[in-house]
């Protein structure tokens, strides 16, 4: 979509001539004032709604660096890992990390309902991205970020601007809630039908065999790929269920084993990590006409048959697959799995065949619908930055 925007009247601003920063902090009392409290993996990519957060009432450890109080209509944006991509528009009073920006707009010149996506721009992204210091603790500078230049437009436009993106922003956000709920009717339906708290104990080394990872060494790695290496994947790189190729490692494909390259309909599974909620995430591996292995913080898992296939992809997705996998996790700052872990864990599966069967036509027909939705989703999501992108 084409926006045509007249610009010769807008007027050349950097951020810190209309954006003012807040500093209301409270080493002492804050964590009295108030329950809620946000951390940057609360904060959703590209998105500016706070969907989540932390709260003291529920007993969540509340960092001695939380001591900054933001307020409902600001903007937090984080300096740590500007690349990330988290910046959101505050729904509720509470308390954020020390080096989150809390930022609000001068009504002089801006209209608060215009502004938050500007911090969702590839041009806001590239300038704080650009300007980030620190390598153990990469972060950028308030100075830096309020040096940030882009043209303002007058505010009738403002006004029009704003509609327009607010509109659009309506409709992905209504996307995503269609999304979660068929998300949810499949996790319910795995849990209350595919699952039988009545049926004999089945084992994951009776639905399959484990792939152990494959060891290399930095020196070995290779720059490109031809027909005759191997793509070696990494915890990384499974995410959301998906596998995600944008950061790979290269391997001489004599180095790996035959049975280490993976099949389309094995999984991927991440077997450490720094999160809980990751470690021990699955993706399944469809073949797109390259070698792929897992590395050594991964592992593959090869279904026995088709039938296991099928079951195999509902049970990871399960609630009780994660409960299983936390309640088995070692390691304090990493969380760590090792191949056993998954070869002995067990979920008491639905006994009757027939059932099953129908059962699991019904899931991969749930599954397919959020592929639909996603995919859906996935082009609101590049119009509405398209949009941002044409008025930033």
């Amino acid at each position: 979509m084409e926006l045509k925007i007249d610009k010769s009247h807008w007027t050349p601003v950097k951020l810190g001539d209309v954006f003012t920063k807040k500093e209301e902090n409270d080493k002492e009392n804050a964590r009295n004032r108030f329950d809620r409290f946000l951390k940057v993996n609360h904060m959703d990519p590209e998105c500016l709604h706070v969907k989540r957060w932390a709260s003291q009432e529920n007993s969540d450890e509340l960092n001695p660096t939380f001591y900054k109080i933001f307020r409902k209509g600001q903007i937090l944006f984080p300096t740590r890992n500007p690349h990330l991509r988290r910046t959101v528009l505050a729904s509720f009073d509470g308390i954020c990390g020390e080096k989150t920006l809390t930022l609000e707009p001068n009504e002089e010149f801006i209209l608060p309902e215009f502004m938050p996506f500007l911090f969702h721009s590839e041009s806001f992204y590239a300038h704080t991205t650009g300007a980030i210091i620190g390598s153990t603790n990469p972060h950028c500078r308030w100075r830096d970020v309020a040096n940030y230049e882009f043209l303002l437009p007058p505010k009738d436009q403002q006004a029009q601007l704003a509609k327009l993106l607010w509109a659009m922003d309506e409709v992905i956000e209504k996307e995503k809630e269609v999304l979660r709920s068929v998300e949810q009717s499949y996790l319910v339906k795995i849990e209350k039908e595919l699952l039988n708290k009545n049926s004999e104990k089945t084992y994951f080394k009776d639905l399959g065999k484990i792939i152990r990872g494959v060891g290399y060494k930095p020196n070995d790695l290779l720059d490109s790929y031809t027909n005759d290496t191997c793509v070696i994947l990494r915890s990384n790189n499974i995410f959301e269920s998906k596998i995600n190729y944008d950061d790979i490692k290269i391997l001489n494909l004599q180095k790996v084993k035959p049975f280490q390259i993976l099949n389309t309909g094995d999984f991927a599974i991440c077997m450490s990590n720094g999160s809980k909620d990751l470690v021990g995430k699955s993706a399944i591996y469809f073949d797109e006409g390259k070698n792929v292995s897992i590395g050594s913080f991964c592992a593959g898992f090869r279904p026995k048959n088709n039938l296991s296939q099928r079951i195999v992809q509902h049970l990871f997705a399960s609630n009780s697959y994660r409960y299983g996998i936390k309640r088995i996790l070692s390691g304090s700052a990493i969380n760590n799995l090792k191949p056993s872990d998954i070869e002995s864990l067990f979920l008491r599966i639905e006994e009757d065949k027939t059932k099953v069967d129908i059962l699991l036509n019904e899931l991969d027909s749930l599954v397919k619908n959020i592929s639909i939705l996603e995919a859906k989703i996935s082009v609101s999501k590049v119009l509405q930055k398209s949009i941002i992108n044409q008025i930033f």
